[in-house]
């Protein structure tokens, strides 16, 4: 999109402009970054800051918590976070991170997901497969190693299992060293990141784990938010921070440490009334007016002040930065070099020029990140429809070709979606349906919706039997994200369409979920005798029917149920969990998880793989460096295939995969959806759910043993 040309030469009179103009910019909200390296200056927030600390102290002697920092944008938040993070690592904590982004295109859980990979890099390989040894499957539906979703019926269990893998694993961490996480952008997550958080504070808050999430409560008041409903529990459970304006002594001492020298209260107090305290505002105040402009009678919106100093930057390194703004707030170098339709190198040499304006930070391994995203948003609002259709169409064509990694299905459709015509109907679709698809396996039902919506706009009117499918899909992943009400209506416009089409298939499936969606149903009342006779318990191939103390109710398969029954059957006997993982029908897969196993990787492949890794990266710069595009590109797609062999040989995260040892895990896994089965079962028969709970038995072996005598029609 970029025409080629000469590399833009910053002179040193321009880059000490640019450097003295842009300061404030500079900061990476990103709290991906070491913090060690960071620790701003907070002029008029002691007290804020006093008050994180404390629960930073209470955390590395004794027991963690949660601590939520608000306030509206540019007011400090992240950079009082920093400060807070930067002490916590200098004491010995461990610092895990992560940021929501605002707009379209970022996976479900991506926060959490940008958390794990902050502490596997602490952890390093070693610490890391120690940590994860014993916290269940649960994680790789974060990390990527599931390709098939799970069913309706498995999909509370899974939520389960990766809820309480990510805890299990914090938990662990927190054993051998402090952990401290931070969250930045809350009012940006998506619902299930909250609620993982929601599940973390209430599972580690006598563990050495602390939380501390940033958000905009301003925008979470407003009638409306989506997300005030998820935050207002986690208020409740909060240490709240919040910021506001900087008073005008304060307002003097950001303009000195800015400027080297004190202003007059004069100045002070009229900058303090023209940007209300707002510490971001003062600061672009200041120093645009130490860059030689004027204060004018209405003062300059940010957005304004980023254009300002956008307008330094030579063509070259502005054009690039603006084709990057469409990638987001990260980016791969060779990806944008793509879509700016440059040599890599000479892209290199752009982001190079642009991170001594620290505009962008390198992110390692050719990412780079914008430093701010008003800049990327700024930049971004620039381009005409037309133009930002054609990079969109660029992004897509270049993902295409990148290797894939856990998030790339969500981008390519993302910028396949807003290419569209650039890119044609039917290509978009395929994107945005494996997207869905891989969303679903990661349990991030909200982002599958999204992109099943996106699907039906695209999808012409005469295929009316992919779109009755679709809508049927769609339905699916709302009931998941516990949108019932959404559900129930989309599943009856799946419904309509099957009759229209006379698709007996889906008109079964639909009446099969309306009726899991049915408010409880009190059913026919059954006399019980002394000894339980009347009770029931029984499956007909797709729902259950259940009678306990008089009362009926009709209950949707769930893998618990199916656990609860066997267990019923076998009263006073001790059930290994491993039986009621596999059903107890297979001697061989039970004697895998009961005893150890043998790796399917030895020592000597795993050192030859990273060996050659080592040596294609270092190839891979090289080539770029000499400007050979080709040659980095061949060599991309050869450490790609071996990424992919190793993944195929690879259990979590890159943990050599075992043939056996699955022991506890089976405990954990029939535990977890024995409990989230009664959860659910409470609902609609809550004397059933107390009677099993008083009487089942979970662990490493699992035993149904009631008080008193109880027959069952099984």
């Amino acid at each position: 999109m970029t025409s080629s040309g000469s590399v833009g030469v910053l002179t040193r009179k321009a880059l000490a402009r640019i450097w003295q103009s842009l300061d404030s910019i500079q900061r990476d909200r990103q709290a991906r970054r070491r913090t060690e390296d960071v620790a701003p200056t907070l002029i008029g927030r002691e007290r804020p800051l006093e008050l994180v600390q404390a629960e930073v102290n209470r955390t590395l002697d004794s027991h963690g918590g949660l601590v939520l920092v608000t306030g509206e944008a540019g007011v400090g938040k992240t950079t009082l976070v920093t400060r807070a993070l930067s002490e916590a690592s200098s004491r010995g904590a461990l610092i895990a991170s992560g940021a929501c982004w605002e707009h379209e295109g970022a996976p479900g859980y991506w926060p959490w997901v940008q958390v794990l990979r902050s502490v596997q890099r602490e952890l390093g390989p070693e610490g890391w497969a120690s940590a994860t040894e014993a916290v269940g499957e649960g994680l790789t539906y974060l990390l990527g190693d599931f390709t098939v979703p799970p069913t309706s019926a498995e999909f509370s269990d899974a939520a389960f299992q990766l809820f309480d893998s990510v805890t299990s694993l914090l938990a662990t961490v927190a054993r051998e060293q402090a952990l401290v996480i931070a969250l930045d952008d809350l009012h940006w997550a998506d619902p299930a990141s909250l609620q993982l958080l929601d599940f973390v504070v209430r599972h580690t808050w006598f563990e050495r784990v602390l939380l501390v999430g940033t958000y905009r409560d301003v925008e979470v008041e407003t009638s409306g938010h989506p997300l005030r409903d998820c935050l207002r529990p986690l208020e409740m459970k909060a240490t709240a921070v919040t910021l506001t304006g900087l008073d005008v002594s304060a307002v003097a001492g950001v303009i000195t440490q800015i400027t080297g020298s004190a202003p007059t209260e004069e100045y002070a107090v009229e900058i303090h009334h023209r940007t209300g305290g707002n510490p971001l505002f003062v600061e672009q105040m200041a120093r645009l007016s130490q860059a030689g402009g004027q204060l004018d009678v209405v003062a300059p919106g940010l957005r304004d002040a980023v254009h300002r100093h956008l307008s330094y930057l030579p063509r070259p390194i502005l054009n690039v930065l603006t084709d990057a703004a469409v990638l987001g707030p990260e980016f791969h170098r060779q990806t944008l070099a793509a879509v700016a339709g440059l040599p890599a190198a000479e892209v290199r040499q752009l982001l190079d020029e642009a991170t001594v304006t620290r505009l962008v930070v390198p992110m390692g391994s050719g990412r780079f990140a914008f430093a701010h995203d008003l800049v990327r948003q700024t930049l971004h609002d620039t381009l005409e429809t037309a133009e930002l259709r054609a990079r969109h169409a660029a992004a897509t064509r270049a993902l295409k070709e990148r290797p894939r990694d856990d998030t790339s299905a969500s981008r390519l459709a993302h910028h396949a979606y807003l290419a569209v015509p650039e890119i044609s109907e039917p290509a978009a679709i395929r994107y945005l349906l494996a997207a869905a698809r891989e969303a679903s396996c990661r349990l991030a039902s909200e982002e599958s919706a999204t992109h099943y919506r996106r699907v039906l706009e695209l999808i012409p009117a005469d295929h009316p039997w992919r779109r009755a499918w679709v809508t049927f899909a769609l339905a699916d992943q709302q009931r998941r994200a516990r949108k019932t009400d959404d559900a129930r209506q989309t599943f009856e416009q799946a419904g309509v369409m099957a009759e229209k089409l006379d698709d007996a298939e889906l008109r079964a499936r639909v009446q099969h979920a309306l009726a899991e969606l049915a408010p409880p149903s009190d059913g026919p009342r059954i006399p019980a005798g002394e000894d339980g006779i009347g009770n029931v318990f029984r499956f007909d191939g797709s729902v259950w029917t259940l009678t306990f103390a008089g009362r009926t109710v009709h209950i949707p398969d769930a893998k618990g149920l199916h656990d609860l029954h066997f267990l019923l059957s076998r009263p006073g006997v001790d059930v290994p969990a491993v039986d009621l993982l596999t059903d107890g029908s297979d001697a061989e897969i039970r004697a895998s998880r009961q005893l150890g196993g043998d790796d399917m990787l030895d020592d000597t492949a795993k050192a030859q793989y990273r060996h050659r890794l080592t040596q294609l990266d270092d190839e891979i710069e090289r080539a770029l460096g000499q400007h050979d595009d080709a040659r980095a590109g061949e060599l991309d797609r050869e450490r790609a295939a071996l990424l992919d062999e190793l993944r195929a040989a690879a259990g979590l995260a890159g943990r050599t995969r075992r043939l056996g040892d699955e022991a506890e895990r089976s405990r954990k896994t029939v535990t977890a959806r024995i409990r989230d089965t009664l959860r659910r079962l409470a609902d609609r028969h809550p004397e059933l759910a107390e009677h099993l709970r008083s009487s089942v038995i979970t662990g490493t072996q699992c035993q149904y043993r009631p008080a008193g005598e109880f027959s069952w029609e099984l």
